[in-house]
């Protein structure tokens, strides 16, 4: 009976043996394998070193990292060609309506008038060419500064109240009036105004070649803006540059060739 029970104790201290070692066993296991798997779920920090993991970086030493794909930003495309001959446009246009409609108008009637006397057969189409002086800003010229800048540039007071450049034979050539209605000047009165601008036009054809009355008319306005302190522009109040001169040029230049 005492043997038994000896035997029954030996086999309990035995099993409860190797249940212990079984336990430690397995936690010993779970401690190898607690890295690798917090490793997997610990973002990517400081590197050995306390240094943060760049590319290139071995992959054993850091965690991979991911890089989102950001397409590069593209260089805009700006065609500066297309303004290097833009007209710089004063703050300050005049209204289209400004245009000297009753003086001009008149002379327009008296060329028609003898386009209309002449026969059908010698009867020719006409075309009428503007530009503009106008007064720099708000400024104002005196009438008797505007006056005698005028006649400097061999232009007369004459008929329809306007000033003429008169060819040899004394047919006008082109005409400068006023840049507000009626666009005529009252020459008892011109001294004592003041003026924002004239128009200079001309109704072709005339006694000379069209392109050749509007080479006198553009280089005239010209002398005139310089000596008045003003600016040229053409018939819808834009600086009158060398390309848009050009451009009146090659436009009368096609109607002259339309007179045969």
């Amino acid at each position: 009976m005492v043997e038994l029970r000896l035997i029954l104790l030996g086999l309990g201290l035995l099993l409860i043996a190797g249940i212990w070692w079984r336990g430690t066993r397995a936690a010993g296991q779970a401690s190898k394998d607690a890295p690798m798997r917090d490793g997997a779920r610990t973002p990517p920090g400081p590197a050995a070193g306390g240094r943060e993991p760049v590319i290139g970086d071995d992959l054993d030493d850091v965690s991979p990292v991911r890089e989102r794909a950001v397409p590069p930003f593209e260089p805009l495309t700006i065609m500066t060609a297309d303004f290097e001959h833009m007209p710089i446009v004063e703050p300050r246009e005049l209204a289209a309506d400004a245009e000297p409609v009753a003086a001009a108008a008149a002379v327009v009637a008296d060329t028609a008038a003898a386009t209309a006397a002449a026969p059908p057969a010698e009867r020719t189409p006409q075309m009428i060419v503007t530009v503009r002086i106008c007064a720099l800003g708000n400024g104002r010229w005196s009438g008797k500064r505007l006056a005698d800048a005028l006649e400097m540039q061999g232009l007369a007071y004459g008929r329809h109240q306007v000033f003429h450049r008169n060819h040899i034979d004394g047919r006008s050539m082109f005409c400068v009036a006023s840049l507000l209605e009626p666009g005529t000047f009252d020459q008892e009165k011109m001294s004592t105004q003041e003026f924002r601008g004239i128009t200079a036009f001309a109704v072709l054809p005339g006694p000379v070649e069209p392109v050749q009355t509007i080479e006198a008319m553009i280089a005239t306005a010209r002398r005139l803006a310089e000596s008045l302190t003003g600016m040229v522009q053409d018939s819808k109040g834009l600086p009158l540059s060398p390309q848009r001169a050009a451009a009146l040029r090659d436009e009368v230049a096609r109607f002259q060739a339309t007179l045969g």
